[in-house]
């Protein structure tokens, strides 16, 4: 079986984001730093060269100061249909990424939710290592999202660098995708947006919805670890579940965990794509039987009798490249991607 796992597809678009007509390098380079700042793909093109289609164009005009006239491609953001606007980037800046943020909000990466069917599950190592594997082949953002989390500082051997969920929280405005995720710390090739001893991801509110959907619009794949309660539709993070792409259901595999997995699995939305992994097994037959009690599919996880020894001295998830455990993500990333 070939482990390695492929997702170029999975931000693949048939629209440019941002189409710039434009012949004067000053406004192509004042569009492009724009750009980058929203975290949104642009392409340049002469004023007299052929349009591809995209989302949002931008259009030199004539015989003004660097100034652009945007237009919205109707069948991404109808209420702007047959309207134009004209824009400065280099005196309207906050203008023209209000207008790249639009833009981007029509295109994202696939959206991978993981949750518990009981406590002590192994959500968090399987959220942070699914991440990191598919970071071998694109781009991969991690966002914990349980409020009671005490982050991810000690299992990822993560520095005091790069902004938390206290951070983001304190920001007013809009949220730009790329300078969001370009802010988070970075781990393994994977961005990692999580709390900290101030405070974890909010329990109410919006922000919290909005920060992750951001991080997503700039990501091949956005793994997000969610709390137990999502389920229950009781809390701000429960929205994501309308987001996903596909639902990880964690399960250990010894009689009571069991017990607890056949309540949650009939929450889970009927036309959402979910796979089963049954945590701590020692062969994958473990797990074929665990699966058949629960009438459904499973993937086995196999942790490593060393993985708290190797944390403890400073190793992180996934370091161990040889190991069942490495092999069994690999397995998951790619039935994930399927």
């Amino acid at each position: 079986m070939n482990d390695r796992v492929s997702h170029r597809r999975v931000r693949t678009q048939p629209l440019t984001t941002v189409l710039l007509r434009a012949s004067t390098p000053e406004l192509v380079t004042d569009v492009e730093r724009l750009s980058h700042v929203a975290g949104v793909d642009m392409t340049a093109i002469s004023l007299d060269a052929d349009a591809p289609p995209a989302i949002l164009t931008l259009a030199e005009e004539p015989g003004t100061a660097r100034t652009v006239r945007a237009s919205f491609n109707e069948l991404f953001q109808p209420e702007f249909a047959g309207q134009h606007v004209s824009v400065n980037p280099r005196t309207e800046p906050a203008d023209l990424l209000e207008l790249f943020v639009a833009a981007g909000a029509t295109q994202r990466g696939l959206i991978v939710g993981v949750i518990g069917a009981h406590g002590g599950a192994g959500v968090t190592v399987l959220s942070v290592m699914l991440a990191r594997q598919l970071a071998h082949d694109g781009t991969s953002s991690l966002i914990d999202m349980d409020p009671l989390s005490p982050g991810y500082g000690i299992l990822l051997s993560l520095d005091g660098s790069g902004k938390r969920w206290a951070d983001i929280e304190k920001e007013s405005g809009t949220l730009l995708p790329g300078r969001l995720v370009d802010s988070l710390p970075l781990w393994k090739g994977v961005r990692v947006l999580t709390g900290d001893e101030r405070g974890a991801a909010p329990s109410t509110g919006r922000s919290g919805i909005l920060a992750a959907s951001a991080v997503s619009q700039v990501s091949a794949v956005t793994i997000v670890d969610l709390p137990r309660f999502a389920l229950l539709r009781l809390s701000s993070s429960s929205e994501w579940l309308s987001w996903l792409d596909h639902l990880v259901i964690v399960c250990s595999a010894d009689i009571t965990c069991l017990a607890a997995a056949e309540r949650v699995l009939p929450l889970t939305p009927p036309n959402l794509a979910t796979t089963v992994v049954i945590t701590g097994v020692k062969s994958i037959g473990q797990a074929d039987d665990a699966a058949h009690q629960l009438h459904t599919e499973a993937c086995p996880l196999r942790f490593e009798r060393t993985f708290d020894g190797d944390i403890a001295h400073g190793m992180t998830p996934g370091d161990r490249l040889r190991s069942g455990s490495a092999r069994d993500i690999r397995r998951i990333a790619t039935r994930v991607l399927s």
